[in-house]
């Protein structure tokens, strides 16, 4: 849980780059349980301050287990939260890697925010503009998720622990599929059902999913 999912104002004005409530940060606690029996052998986080925060958090003490045996964390800025509201920007990596520094930000190749920078200049800033912004654009979305499958793809590393957002999930795993005059998703569910319907269940905050992926020679 972060401060823009209880904050009262409206979605355009909730806090910029937003961070874990304590509620939150009690949800990953409670994941830990889970985490425990899991060999990571890459960590994949959003490099929004609520992911890392989560990424951290939800590890605790076997963070420094898994830094030791030689997982790196990576933040990776192509797996971030859908940029449609101010919660959605983040900070500058430098601050931000100030705050964590056990994360490699080679993932994050701009300082500043340039994609909220982009539809800032194009829409308008968030007091301006309420509306939603990436969202409208999904041929943004989908080219930052191929890049980052292609990414992932490229890594000699098989079990991957990914952190992301709600939004940015249901748009790549198969949940949009042109029905409701959106565009395709990144994954083809099939003829699936049980699949379909577990993808299309909306995240809840903390929530632990297992895919597995597949990729071409």
């Amino acid at each position: 849980q972060g401060f823009h999912n209880v904050s009262e104002l409206k979605a355009h004005l909730r806090p910029h780059d937003a961070r874990l409530t304590p509620a939150g940060e009690e949800q990953c606690a409670a994941l830990r349980a889970a985490t425990t029996a899991l060999r990571p052998e890459l960590i994949v986080a959003s490099p929004l301050t609520r992911a890392l925060q989560t990424a951290t958090l939800c590890f605790g003490a076997q963070l420094t287990q898994l830094e030791a045996a030689g997982v790196p964390l990576v933040a990776l800025e192509d797996i971030r939260e859908t940029c449609n509201f101010a919660c959605d920007g983040r900070r500058p990596i430098s601050q931000i890697a100030a705050e964590f520094p056990r994360v490699d930000f080679g993932g994050c190749p701009d300082d500043d925010d340039s994609l909220w920078a982009r539809y800032e200049a194009q829409y308008g800033n968030q007091m301006s503009y309420g509306k939603r912004r990436e969202s409208a654009h999904l041929h943004s979305i989908s080219l930052r998720s191929r890049r980052a499958f292609s990414w992932l793809g490229a890594r000699p590393e098989k079990e991957i622990v990914l952190v992301s957002h709600c939004s940015f999930l249901l748009t790549i795993l198969g949940t949009i599929d042109g029905r409701d005059g959106r565009p395709p998703a990144l994954f083809d569910c099939g003829e699936d059902g049980d699949l379909a319907t577990w993808l299309a269940a909306s995240f809840r905050n903390c929530e632990m999913r297992s895919v597995l992926l597949t990729f071409p020679e």
